[in-house]
């Protein structure tokens, strides 16, 4: 046991899966896959970070409805049996470092461009994305999904999960914030919809809700299912209130979700009215304390679903505390694994003051979103690096 860190070291398990410490690996798309296959690239930037330390790896976003589902052009794929040998040889080289991995499922939704899919996106009502502040892009007005075609992308994240724990995933991260289309039939201004899928809260949760009833008939009860949520949004467009996003977290709680990664979205009707702000480390614990607080209200007992949060992650001393104060039970770490791959390594050691720090530029995001490239690091030249030999595996 670290003495410094006991918490940040700590076991605990997300369903019947123990990790090793408290550091959870957020999902970050690279785009550098080969038609949505694993590549040499791929393993690469996932073993490195494994032989880090990290406890859990939410391996980035993967499609289950491509291309209509995606908004890069080398993102992930899992909508097909093809895929499942390479991402068997991805967990295996997670796993050989002791490092556990989920797999983050995705649809893009109305954050799908056509110039990548050839296609109109598709989203629950026909109401364009506004200005992203991750993004830095707004879109075009998307066609309104049949509840058929609803039934269907259910059936689709199903089986992606099915696929991933053929592959040997120890679980799986359903993704629903932002501009992806879990999140879209939650917020009440992307959902517009008079039928079951939306006017109220219990509607717009539908779409999520059967993803995950669905996944437990395929999966079982014991393979771990992950929520990625935005609990709040804010801006011109915002569309979950502080109420709705405690709401949809008792909800999942009661379906038998084991965990929650807390995140909330910001939107803009312009991009001149976006403010540049530093963020302040590990944002998100405030929510993840309101979202306890309040099914603990709601229930009579303490949350059952296991809280990960974090945001802006720099420090140690800041994601001990967090922990500490039972304020959540996981820290997720981003990009400062991008700038550092064994960032928790380092702090184990004890030699946080060895550790680079990211400085929020958004060159890893931005590349891929507006250009199309692979994720780069303006801190690590080895992100996103050409591999003379990347084959397809």
């Amino acid at each position: 046991m670290n003495e410094k860190y006991p918490m940040i070291f700590s076991p605990d398990s997300i369903g019947n899966v123990e990790l090793k410490n408290r550091i959870v690996m957020s999902a970050m798309g690279m785009n550098q896959s080969d038609d949505g296959f694993v590549t040499d690239a791929v393993l690469e930037h996932y073993a490195v970070r494994a032989r880090g330390g990290i406890g859990l790896i939410i391996v980035e976003v993967s499609c289950v409805d491509a291309p209509l589902g995606k908004n890069t052009g080398n993102s992930l794929v899992i909508d097909n049996d093809k895929y499942i040998p390479g991402m068997q040889k991805l967990t295996d080289v997670i796993h050989a470092a002791g490092t556990k991995c989920f797999l983050q499922i995705s649809h893009a939704g109305r954050g799908a461009f056509r110039r990548i899919t050839g296609m109109q996106p598709v989203a629950p009502s026909a109401v364009s994305m506004p200005y992203s502040t991750m993004m830095e892009l707004s879109n075009e007005t998307p066609r309104e999904l049949t509840v058929k075609e609803i039934h269907n992308i259910e059936e689709k994240y199903a089986q992606a999960a099915f696929r991933a724990k053929k592959a040997g995933f120890d679980g799986v991260e359903i993704h629903n914030t932002g501009y992806y289309l879990g999140q879209q039939f939650l917020s009440s201004v992307a959902n517009v919809r008079t039928d079951e899928y939306g006017g109220n809260r219990e509607n717009r949760i539908r779409f999520l809700l059967n993803i995950i009833r669905r996944i437990r008939e395929l999966c079982g009860n014991e393979f771990p299912i992950a929520v990625k949520l935005s609990v709040v949004e804010s801006g011109e467009d915002a569309g979950i209130t502080m109420k709705d996003g405690i709401y949809y977290a008792k909800r999942l709680q009661d379906v038998g979700v084991n965990a929650i990664e807390v995140l909330a979205g910001v939107w803009s009707g312009t991009k001149g009215n976006v403010a540049k702000a530093v963020d302040e480390e590990c944002q998100m614990t405030g929510l993840c304390q309101i979202l306890k607080r309040e099914i603990r209200k709601m229930t009579g007992k303490n949350s059952t679903i296991k809280i990960i949060g974090g945001g802006h992650v720099q420090h140690p001393q800041v994601a001990e505390k967090a922990l500490e104060e039972h304020q959540c039970e996981f820290v997720f770490v981003g990009r400062e694994l991008l700038v550092q791959p064994d960032f928790v390594k380092l702090i184990e050691e004890g030699r946080e003051d060895e550790i680079k720090h990211c400085i929020g530029c958004g060159t890893c995001s931005r590349v891929q979103l507006q250009k199309g490239e692979t994720c780069r690091c303006v801190l690590n030249p080895d992100v996103g690096q050409i591999i003379k030999e990347n084959r397809v595996l």
